[in-house]
């Protein structure tokens, strides 16, 4: 028999790790209360890797896709509708996930172009959702 369309895309790459550490917030009722409302996508690219990863969160609920970002046009803002974008190399990412980088050193990053931050006030929705992993219920 033939595959429908209607099956799940696998999440590939660096989406597939964001997917691991972010989708059990769709099981917390403090999340799907606190955003309730929302209506956010937000892409993290990893520019070393071959997937970036787009975070969706409609209405309480949290899906992640895997997106390739060779060729570039496939990150635009204008294909994707990302309402922010946080893009550096893969080794920054984990740093920061690891609390192994001091917030002047991820600043002085952006000055120099290593890190892109696009919807700042945004992306503090992410750092909403991380506290919420990692309080317990």
């Amino acid at each position: 028999m033939f595959e429908t369309k209607l099956e799940k895309e696998r999440i590939r790459g660096f989406a597939g790790l964001i997917a691991s550490g972010l989708l059990p917030l769709n099981e917390k009722k403090k999340f799907k209360e606190q955003f309730a409302n929302t209506d956010l996508k937000i892409l993290l690219n990893a520019v070393n890797v071959n997937f970036a990863a787009l975070i969706i969160i409609k209405n309480g609920v949290l899906s992640i896709e895997s997106i390739p970002n060779k060729p570039k046009e496939n990150l635009k803002k204008k294909k994707l509708g990302w309402d922010a974008l946080l893009a550096m190399d893969s080794q920054t990412y984990l740093a920061l996930a690891m609390n192994r980088l001091p917030m002047s050193k991820l600043g002085l990053k952006v000055l120099t172009g290593k890190v892109k931050v696009r919807g700042l006030r945004k992306l503090l929705v992410l750092k909403k959702m991380l506290l919420l992993l990692s309080e317990s219920e």
